[in-house]
């Protein structure tokens, strides 16, 4: 790689971790307590990481950081629905992801374990957006 592409480099990862600057806190505050932290993978600036989660959630996204559960770290929907997915919309959204997509992806997560049977989980707005970053059905 040449210098001035290093530089470059640096500087969209040094802004793109400022620009989401609140998720990224969020995320590294729950890697702080997790247990069993193992990397999975590095795309798009994300480090896919995999760490146990809250009962029913396969995983989640917070600026740079894509987190899987256990039983989803061998998912590549999971982990692109994550990774590729969700990480645009923090991208784009800035400050704003966790009001405009991570608030209500967790309320719909919580509101589908209990009354969403017979319905897909992926016809919210946040996770039909990040499918369709992702290039998922």
């Amino acid at each position: 790689m040449t210098r001035s592409k290093n530089i470059f480099q640096a500087f969209l990862f040094s802004f793109l971790f400022i620009w989401q600057l609140p998720q990224n806190l969020v995320a590294l505050g729950i890697l702080l307590f997790s247990k069993e932290i193992r990397k999975l993978d590095y795309r798009h600036h994300c480090l896919v990481l995999e760490a146990r989660l809250p009962k029913g959630a396969g995983g989640i996204s917070l600026g740079n950081f894509a987190i899987v559960s256990p039983d989803c770290a061998r998912n590549e929907h999971t982990i692109r629905h994550e990774a590729n997915g969700h990480t645009v919309d923090s991208k784009i959204f800035g400050p704003l992801y966790l009001v405009v997509i991570g608030l209500p992806s967790v309320m719909h997560l919580i509101w589908f374990n209990h009354h969403g049977a017979g319905k897909s989980y992926y016809d919210f707005y946040t996770e039909r957006w990040a499918n369709r970053h992702a290039g998922l059905r």
